[in-house]
């Protein structure tokens, strides 16, 4: 489970339309599986633990634990709010992965 580099254009999901810049960023993504016993830099929880523990038993019956975002970081966007004003936000919240767990 770790980071891996996606970059989103935001023409392509039809955001352009009212995010001025930037005209992409890099976002990541989590990639990769989980497999018993987990690292402690996969952040795992107890319940990902007791999962992954079910799992190693009863694979057929009890999925694995997945490898999601832990933690998001924001981006700095110009944009048009809904009143069409043209706005900067410093911190535009949960935009680019940061990190990566098992959960």
């Amino acid at each position: 489970c770790r980071r891996k580099k996606m970059y989103i254009n935001f023409e392509d999901i039809h955001w352009n339309e009212w995010i001025v810049q930037p005209r992409g960023y890099q976002a990541y993504e989590c990639v990769g599986q989980c497999h018993f016993p987990l690292n402690s830099h996969l952040t795992p929880t107890k319940y990902t633990a007791i999962k992954s523990l079910l799992h190693a038993t009863y694979p057929r019956k009890i999925k694995p634990a997945c490898c999601v975002p832990t933690k998001l970081q924001p981006i700095s966007l110009l944009y048009y709010d809904d009143n069409n004003v043209l706005t900067y936000k410093f911190k535009y919240e949960e935009m680019m992965v940061a990190q990566c767990g098992c959960r």
